[in-house]
């Protein structure tokens, strides 16, 4: 299995538990870190070369560890998403946007490799400032 998420350091803790317990994963995995997780496989105009990066590297762990399962986790609060606003702006929709840029991750990498299958997830924190993972639709 694959993982990809952000590598925003108030989301790491979290996002490994949500791995290894709530998945029940126990740290076996293959995790792909970077700014802005899964939004890296989603070719923005202005930044093609970002996407095609993150690509190669997905489809390398994917080939090279006989990989059938990719968890694609994007997070509340992205400094990415604030980023990126001056190329892609939201109007203040960054949350959509993050879920449309999840399902065409998927989409991205279900071309990569036939037979990839992808869970999307949205993480966050709640009223107690623990981070908390949902499921977000394909």
């Amino acid at each position: 299995m694959l993982a990809v998420y952000c590598s925003d350091y108030r989301f790491q803790a979290g996002i490994r538990e949500f791995l290894d317990q709530g998945l029940g994963l126990g740290a076996n995995y293959d995790g792909m870190v970077v700014p802005g997780g899964p939004q890296c496989l989603v070719e923005v105009g202005a930044l093609p070369k970002f996407s095609w990066v993150a690509r190669k590297w997905s489809r390398m762990l994917v080939q090279a560890h006989s990989l059938k399962r990719l968890v694609l986790i994007a997070h509340q609060d992205c400094g990415w998403y604030k980023w990126l606003e001056q190329w892609q702006p939201t109007g203040g929709a960054v949350r959509r946007k993050q879920e449309e840029d999840l399902r065409a991750a998927s989409r991205a990498a279900s071309q990569l490799v036939p037979g990839l299958t992808a869970d999307l997830f949205y993480a966050g924190w709640n009223d107690a400032g623990a981070v908390t993972v949902e499921a977000v639709c394909q």
